[in-house]
């Protein structure tokens, strides 16, 4: 029955992702102007915000920002259009140039060894014809009668009659029409775009607690932190990216101006806009660049200086201008960025593609703080947490003893004995722990790693200078204070007492004890020792209730005693110590590092 659950779980999730891309599909001519609106809202808020602070009236600020925003865009694009025009006129003017490159290169062509290849193909590819029979003496045959006369072709019409029906004014008017419609739906867009905005902007902090009632208030924490960094990650790379690509435009129409290019303003415009589309806008621009200075400009010189200057602007961009405003990324890895454009792009055309970045970045922050989705941020976010316990327990898993060892000797090398503890081998004994509980590594599979990672811990130990802090009581010195340890579980708690007394200061002394007793047994051993502090180490899973039953019991034979509970847990996880404590614990702690400052303040 599970398994039946768990597969239709899957299914329906599978289905519902079919129906959202289908949504975003159909809905794109809906979706596409909220996207962008959305973007704008992100970019333009920061700048509000920075009104607001200084007195300006929230309505005002709104006013003032999107009146000059609005207005510069179409200022640009007014501007654009001029140089659109003008280039469209002037390149006629060139033709000449174009038909000396494209002779140039069919000379390129003709060169002697190319056409030999040619020839060399062209000899592979054709077969031999076949040699044809002598044909056979035919008997004289007897006159044939005359043939009917052929009909008469169809008429073909004159060039004239051709020339007016694909020119004049059809082809104008449908010009004029496709122009017409285009700047009609652009201008639509635009008019809903704004009014997005406005609406947006007006209404943020009334729409984000929308959204945030609408999932409930069971995950009212969840939604709040993720709407907020979403648009603070949205909004510092929209300003930063937007910043960068401006002067990147900026750079580029002076540099092309300076060496003869024309059209300046068209091609810094158009390169700060393509850089918004990773990787390769920008590339599209310097193909489109070169090609024209191919046309415009005699010679090889300075097409090569106007690529030359490019890739420097790049090169300075990407290593000096982006990782001082922002950062070399958004939180995406590389590929999770290729197949989120693929993904966009698939849907929406060329919008999808420029809203991409923005609007992976937002997917993933919101699963980030979904625990069922978290997946997704582990599989599309950019430089994960480096999990080294995790590659420690697996060296361990498939034998790899030379592997580990070396992983933490390089820890103990960086971090320091106690920092290589914490992070690699406590972690890696919980993890080992836990898979045992859960059935996913027999009782030998985990004995055996026990044994190997116990083995580790003693090469460590042995290779730690002695005079280190945290290195083993030399006999016959003082203790001033007496800890006895209780390992719940066995192996796993009582490899981790091993390493707290490993780290511990000489005058504490902290005995293991991981045999199997009963609760009068042990409570006579804790008679006998009359240690200061009784210390339990309880290794997840399943070992709240068992420490908890033992305070218990403990605590009910010797009220006056001093109990600390270790409750150890994976990297990530979080625990209460409240029942432990209502339960008789003195202290309950999560690390080596809480644990050792808890005996060295009881010390003093």
């Amino acid at each position: 029955m599970d398994t039946f659950n768990r597969t239709l779980s899957h299914f329906l999730k599978f289905v519902s992702a079919l129906l959202v891309i289908g949504t975003l599909y159909v809905g794109r001519d809906v979706l596409i102007p909220l996207a962008l609106a959305s973007l704008f809202t992100f970019l333009l808020n920061p700048l509000v915000k920075r009104l607001c602070r200084w007195g300006v009236p929230r309505v005002l600020s709104l006013g003032m920002v999107t009146m000059v925003c609005f207005s510069s865009l179409a200022l640009v694009a007014w501007l654009l259009g001029g140089e659109l025009a003008n280039l469209a006129n002037d390149l006629p003017n060139h033709q000449q140039n174009i038909q000396r490159r494209v002779e140039s290169l069919h000379k390129i062509g003709e060169t002697q060894i190319i056409v030999r290849l040619r020839q060399l193909v062209g000899d592979v590819s054709q077969p031999k014809p076949a040699v044809a029979a002598p044909a056979a003496p035919t008997a004289p045959t007897a006159p044939t009668a005359p043939t009917a006369p052929l009909a008469p072709a169809p008429s073909v019409p004159p060039a004239a009659a051709l020339s007016s029906q694909f020119s004049g004014e059809g082809m104008l008017m449908k010009a004029f029409n496709m122009v017409v419609s285009t700047l009609a739906d652009a201008l639509g867009m635009a008019a809903v775009v704004i009014l997005f905005v406005v609406f947006m902007l007006l209404r943020l902090n009334d729409i984000s607690q929308r959204v945030a009632r609408l999932v409930g208030y069971g995950r009212l924490t969840l939604t709040t932190k993720a709407i907020d960094e979403s648009g603070d990650r949205i909004s510092r790379y929209l300003l930063m990216q937007s910043t960068v690509n401006a002067i990147y435009g900026l750079v580029l129409g002076i540099g092309l101006s300076v060496i003869g290019l024309p059209y300046v303003l068209l091609w810094g415009v158009l390169a700060a806009v393509s850089r918004f589309i990773p990787y390769a806008g920008s590339w599209i621009v310097a193909i489109l660049l070169f090609g024209l200075s191919l046309t415009i400009f005699d010679g090889w010189t300075k097409p090569l200086v106007v690529v030359a200057f490019i890739v420097v602007l790049e090169l300075l961009t990407n290593m000096l201008l982006e990782p001082k405003l922002y950062g070399h990324s958004v939180g995406l890895s590389d590929f999770a960025l290729l197949l989120a454009i693929a993904f966009w792009t698939s849907l929406w055309g060329g919008v999808g593609l420029v809203l991409a970045t923005p609007l992976t970045v937002c997917i993933v922050v919101f699963c980030k703080h979904a625990p069922s989705l978290e997946w997704v941020d582990i599989l599309m976010g950019e430089n994960p947490l480096p999990q080294p316990h995790l590659s420690y327990y697996q060296y361990h898993l498939a034998g790899n003893e030379d592997a580990a060892q070396d992983l933490v000797e390089l820890s103990l090398k960086k971090e320091g004995y106690e920092k290589t503890l914490e992070d690699i081998a406590l972690p890696a004994l919980a993890l080992t722990r836990r898979e045992e509980v859960l059935g996913k590594l027999d009782r030998e599979e985990a004995a055996e790693i026990y044994r190997s990672m116990r083995s580790g811990f003693l090469s460590l130990k042995e290779s730690t200078d002695s005079g280190a802090a945290g290195a083993p009581q030399a006999d016959g010195a003082p203790q001033a204070l007496k800890v006895y340890g209780r390992a719940l579980h066995g192996e796993a708690d009582a490899q981790a007492l091993e390493m707290l007394a490993a780290i511990l200061p000489g005058s504490i002394g902290l005995k293991v004890d991981d045999g199997p007793r009963l609760i009068g047994e042990l409570v006579h051993e804790l008679e006998v020792e009359k240690p200061a502090v009784f210390c339990i180490s309880a290794m997840p899973l399943r070992a709240r209730h068992d420490a908890k039953n033992l305070c218990l019991r403990v605590r009910g034979k010797l009220p006056d005693l001093k109990i600390l509970v270790c409750r150890w847990r994976l990297p990530g996880q979080e625990y209460d110590p409240k029942p432990l404590r209502e339960a008789g614990a003195t202290w309950v702690v999560s690390s080596f590092k809480e644990a050792r400052e808890v005996l060295e303040k009881l010390e003093q």
